[in-house]
């Protein structure tokens, strides 16, 4: 298996779950990486990803896996850089003797929010609640979500707002949970939420899903 660390920035950051797949499977082709495919009528290219982002949110720490044979990693890095966007080139790449399977082991993201304006100590308050209600919408109905549960820690660095909140089954909206922080005066939008790392649990705490793959 080969896996790559990909970022998804700028327009790419648009890019519907969906077609950044096509793209990066297009660029397993144009690299001549041998992955394999399924078996059946219709056998479609074994990739594999984590956690899709809303549309908009950007992110340093994609992770795309292919069941390939490939081997050498700095070789590979070089190859999918060359093979993809601007805004999905790779800073990472590990080879496996099997499926990670880091849609199933990542547990948590952390999120970095690039308010408007600077941010207030209020919006740290969430912690201290046992609710808190965002605004979501599902199948096409706007309903009130109980979320704080999956939100892990929040704290203000450099002036930028930090998050770790859940991430795959019980798995946080963050383009609505930075909707509902313009009740503390934050003013943000999806575009300006960066996913800085996924994470795994270990012992008790989180590391990044990269170095499982070490």
């Amino acid at each position: 298996m080969i896996i790559f660390r990909h970022r998804k920035t700028d327009e790419a950051s648009f890019l519907s779950h969906i077609d950044a797949m096509r793209v990066l499977q297009r660029a397993m082709r144009r690299m001549h990486a041998e992955v394999k495919y399924s078996a059946g009528f219709v056998p479609h290219m074994l990739t594999y990803s984590t956690t899709p982002l809303p549309l908009g949110v950007q992110s340093i720490a994609e992770y795309f896996v292919a069941d390939s044979p490939l081997t050498g990693e700095e070789e590979l890095l070089e190859r999918f850089n060359a093979s993809v966007p601007e805004g999905l080139k790779a800073d990472f790449a590990a080879v496996t003797a099997s499926n990670p399977n880091l849609a199933a082991k990542v547990t948590a993201s952390l999120y970095e929010i690039n308010a408007k304006e600077k941010v207030s100590e209020e919006v740290l308050s969430i912690l201290d609640m046992s609710e808190y209600y965002m605004k979501q919408f599902k199948k096409g109905q706007e309903l009130d979500v109980e979320v704080r549960k999956k939100i892990y820690s929040i704290e203000i660095y450099d002036d930028k707002l930090r998050l770790i909140a859940a991430t795959g089954n019980e798995n946080l909206r963050v383009d609505s949970f930075v909707q509902s922080l313009a009740r503390f005066g934050v003013r943000a939008c999806a575009n300006d939420v960066t996913r800085i790392e996924q994470l795994v649990s270990v012992d008790g705490g989180f590391v990044a899903a990269k170095e499982i793959l070490k």
